[in-house]
């Protein structure tokens, strides 16, 4: 009898710790996902930003210097056309 009440009692503890430490994990895991989205957003944030700005930048420079932005337009226009016809002769 007294066997069975130690091995009920080591049955007792090993659960309880086997609930603590899936406990524990769990809120690591909740930790480390709430930071890896708070980089993210942070990250989406500052690219957002940049590609503002650089979009900014090439609007100015389109508008200071329309020849050359028509240009590249055209070779642009020219060398996707020329890829596109290739790929079509495959």
């Amino acid at each position: 009898m007294a066997t069975s009440k130690i091995t009920s009692d080591a049955k007792k503890k090993i659960e309880e710790t086997i609930d603590e430490a899936s406990e524990y994990i769990q809120d690591q895991a909740i930790e480390k996902y709430d930071k890896a989205i708070d980089r993210l957003k942070y990250e989406r944030d500052r690219l957002e930003r940049e590609l503002r700005h650089e979009y900014r930048n090439a609007r100015r420079y389109v508008r200071a210097n329309p020849e050359q932005g028509v240009g590249i337009a055209f070779v642009t226009g020219l060398v996707i056309g020329i890829l596109l016809s290739r790929g079509g002769r495959n």
